[in-house]
């Protein structure tokens, strides 16, 4: 099978030229087709969402999440543990992993630091390692004992794994939205900047001690970046990762109380912004998340303060992708957050259009346009603040190990492919 003409991205930036692999199928080897105008994208690695199961399955479960991944042209996704129950445990590792075997996309599985992320004792890390999970988080729990953070960072190290830290004070973080001039002219109780960075610091002050790799997930404030920056100049083992959201966002955007804009961290003002995209320019800031976090209608169509915190991600990243490029950064950079980066950081054999990995690709037209709808989208859930409106730029199809997952267009194959 031969992609011709194509603008092909193979992780780091964009080249003209033909796109061939090998199909399952032989009498498919020798077909080729024109993809003039279209782009080939690695398929997109989402290292920060939530799949809600098990539990949560009203919201969300495997099959729809990993299906709304493949509508977003993603093709590995973190599942984080914020579960009911936790995925605090071999066990439930195993059950992922199981249920997983049935689904859309690579599901990589993120383990809880400590039993119920309740904060007070830890879980079997070494069990949950053995079982395949990818780095051990509290997901939306910030672990505030900072002993007990020290030995989970030691655990971490010793089996050569990431802690990946919620970062904010439970204190100063109890705001629905960042602390400013709009949290004053809106009336909505707030957090400040200091909430995040409070907890960044101590972070970056254990893995120091510890050596652990310590990832902060979903920066927001330059307060942060600024921290991690000179850590890293240091040679702390510190990264770190930014939502989409908060590149397209600013606390301004809150004038109309939309509770599918509330987010957590919130979104940022718009200094704090700036220095988000500085510290993606200067690679301060390691990989770009969705932080895909679905609530059904019931839950969010509540007044603001009273509305849980979560945006869906998954099918709108490559979408504000492109909003994030007319800020005047370079969509190359863009999409090295979301494919060859964040593999890199975590040791996947992905996220590059390379001989002799996986075929796990995306077909873009980044012409074309979609309607974000009730019947479009493929998640269960639709707290996204893009619903009903127009977006440039379409998935046309994603491929996951060769097998074309998401789009419609069936010349292009269903074999088994690996990259010619």
């Amino acid at each position: 099978m031969i992609f011709d003409n194509a603008n092909i991205f193979d992780g780091e930036r964009f080249h003209k030229g033909s796109f061939a692999f090998n199909t399952y199928f032989e009498d498919q080897d020798d077909e080729k087709l024109d993809l003039d105008g279209l782009w080939v994208l690695p398929g997109l690695v989402d290292t920060h969402a939530h799949l809600r199961d098990p539990g949560q399955t009203r919201r969300e479960d495997l099959i729809s999440g990993t299906r709304s991944a493949a509508h977003g042209g993603i093709t590995t996704v973190f599942a984080m543990p914020n579960t009911t129950p936790a995925i605090d445990s071999e066990a439930m590792v195993l059950y992922i992993k199981e249920k997983s075997q049935h689904a859309k996309v690579n599901v990589k599985i993120v383990g809880a630091i400590t039993k119920g992320r309740e904060g007070k004792e830890l879980t079997e890390m070494h069990r949950m390692a053995r079982a395949g999970v990818v780095g051990f988080s509290d997901d939306g729990n910030f672990l505030s004992d900072a002993s007990l953070a020290r030995h989970a960072m030691e655990y971490a190290h010793e089996i050569d794994l990431p802690i990946i830290s919620h970062c904010q004070d439970r204190d100063l973080g109890a705001g629905h939205m960042r602390e400013g001039w709009y949290s004053t002219l809106y009336g909505i109780y707030a957090m400040p900047d200091v909430a995040e960075s409070i907890a960044v610091s101590r972070e970056i002050e254990l893995s120091y001690l510890t050596k652990a790799h310590v990832h902060i997930a979903h920066v927001s404030t330059a307060r942060s970046v600024k921290l991690i920056r000179q850590a890293k100049k240091d040679g702390i083992n510190i990264t770190c990762d930014v939502c989409i959201h908060h590149l397209v966002f600013t606390d301004e955007d809150l004038h109309d109380y939309d509770t599918s804009k509330k987010i957590n961290p919130p979104f940022p003002t718009a200094e704090d912004q700036v220095a988000l995209y500085e510290g993606l320019e200067d690679e301060t800031i390691d990989a770009i998340i969705t932080d895909h976090a679905p609530y059904t209608v019931e839950e969010k169509e509540v007044e603001f303060q009273s509305a849980p915190f979560g945006i869906l991600g998954f099918e709108t990243l490559l979408n504000e992708i492109l909003m994030a490029s007319q800020k005047g950064i370079k969509v190359e950079l863009l999409l090295k957050k979301v494919t060859s980066d964040p593999a890199k950081l975590y040791k996947l054999n992905e996220g590059r259009i390379q001989k002799g990995l996986p075929a796990n690709f995306v077909i873009f037209d980044p012409d074309q346009k979609w309607t974000i709808s009730r019947n479009t989208i493929q998640s269960k859930s639709a707290n996204t603040p893009f619903l009903n409106k127009t977006m440039n730029g379409k998935v046309i199809a994603t491929y996951v190990n060769g097998r074309q997952v998401y789009g419609n267009v069936e010349s292009f194959g269903k074999g088994i492919l690996r990259l010619a």
